[in-house]
């Protein structure tokens, strides 16, 4: 289906025909569907990706040495093993005093983008403030240019993480949420695709690769959005070069669940604050 979105607020009508301006490409980006030919078959390694990224043992929380303390919220490091001795890092905030409203809270999947290390401690808390845990996969620096080797190491290792943290004391399986940002906005989109109905919503700021010809289409985010049935909200740089526009409008459009892509003219690959907030309040499940 069709993605809604904010263009008619930012496409002026008069130059919506007036090709090289801003209108004109935001026009074409309203239908715009996946360009890379989608082979047969894809559904089957995806599954392939989804029977080998499972947790072998139990995620046990170990105190983070965050350096201050926090009567809202606990700090942790978890360690996820995987098969053949891999061991998946990751951080997880467990809200806690007047933060936590029950004793199963909702859970927010979070994904850094590539060049960048995991979020800060202190940026994550602030979903503590909604009553939400956040489990944040400390994937390491992934350069740029080499998100295509990485990716099938990290979409396996964001899959294990998902999973393990589903079944931790007090968080509630059935109330979930996936976040991330670049890169991390396609490993999010992947987890919502793995986990189904599970993932209540998913907000993604510039996501990649989308719609991208040098990976596997099983870990490209505009063709896993086909199995993205829940709400899906997806931020937009036009600017952005890294992810092209072109690519996050296929991913919005080929969504299976209802979808909204939100464009930001003045914004390039980098954090849009604005669309930050945008999230929260998208994320905030009743």
């Amino acid at each position: 289906m069709s993605a809604t979105s904010n263009i008619d607020l930012l496409a002026l009508p008069a130059l919506r025909d007036f090709p090289g301006t801003v209108s004109a490409r935001l026009e074409a980006l309203r239908e715009r569907s996946c360009a890379r030919p989608v082979p047969a078959g894809w559904e089957a390694e995806f599954e392939g990706l989804l029977a080998s990224a499972v947790p072998m043992g139990e995620a046990v929380p170990t105190p983070a040495p965050v350096g201050e303390e926090n009567p809202c919220a606990r700090y942790s490091e978890l360690r996820v093993p995987r098969a053949g001795g891999r061991v998946v890092a990751g951080r997880l905030i467990v809200p806690e005093g007047i933060c936590r409203p029950s004793e199963r809270v909702p859970l927010v999947l979070m994904f850094h983008d590539a060049g960048c290390p995991v979020r800060g401690w202190h940026h994550m808390t602030r979903f503590c403030a909604l009553g939400y845990a956040v489990i944040a996969l400390d994937g390491g620096r992934v350069a740029p240019d080499a998100v295509a080797d990485a990716l099938p190491g990290l979409a396996a290792d964001a899959l294990a993480l998902a999973r393990a943290g589903l079944s931790l004391p007090g968080v509630d399986p059935d109330r979930v949420c996936a976040w991330g940002e670049g890169l991390g906005g396609g490993l999010a989109v992947l987890v919502t695709a793995a986990l189904g109905p599970r993932v209540a919503r998913c907000a993604v700021c510039n996501p990649l690769p989308a719609d991208r010809a040098d990976v596997p289409a099983w870990l490209d985010a505009a063709v896993l959005a086909r199995r993205v049935t829940s709400e899906l909200l997806v931020g937009c740089g036009l600017r952005d070069e890294l992810a092209p526009a072109e690519g996050q409008a296929a991913l919005a459009n080929a969504a299976a669940g209802p979808a909204r892509l939100v464009f930001y003219p003045e914004h390039a690959h980098e954090r849009i604050n604005e669309f930050e907030n945008e999230a929260l309040r998208f994320l905030r499940l009743s």
